[in-house]
């Protein structure tokens, strides 16, 4: 017996079948949106007169936060952040200088949670 699992990447527009995935970005979000050849036609069509006035962007290094934080970590500095009045996009990475404003800001709470976790690791090669 033979099993065949087809995928049929369908149109987010229309629903047509044989869609492919566009990924395009506007004001510092990106997005992704599954499109008929036609419909990405249509699409470049409309962007044609801003991408020929535009120009290429170069890619931004050390904005972003480092990968050392668990997702409930960065889920806190998004609610802390948003409560201090700080603006950024609901999804993606957060800015550096948020991630920052953070750090600074639960320094202390940083050491004791750094010196419990030391405490721990040591009675764990105690045992």
């Amino acid at each position: 017996m033979t099993v065949r699992n087809v995928v049929v990447v369908e149109s987010d527009i229309s629903g047509k079948p044989d869609a492919g995935t566009v990924v395009f970005g506007l004001a510092d979000t990106w997005y992704e949106i599954d499109l008929t050849d036609e419909e990405q036609k249509d699409l470049e069509r409309v962007l044609k007169t801003y991408r020929e006035a535009g120009r290429r962007a170069s890619k931004k290094t050390g904005d972003r936060v480092p990968s050392d934080t668990t997702p409930e970590e960065r889920e806190q500095i998004r609610i802390w952040a948003r409560a201090q009045g700080y603006d950024f996009a609901d999804r993606g990475r957060i800015p550096k200088r948020i991630y920052s404003a953070y750090r600074e800001a639960h320094k202390e709470s940083d050491r004791s949670r750094a010196r419990t976790r030391n405490r721990a690791t040591k009675e764990q090669l105690i045992r």
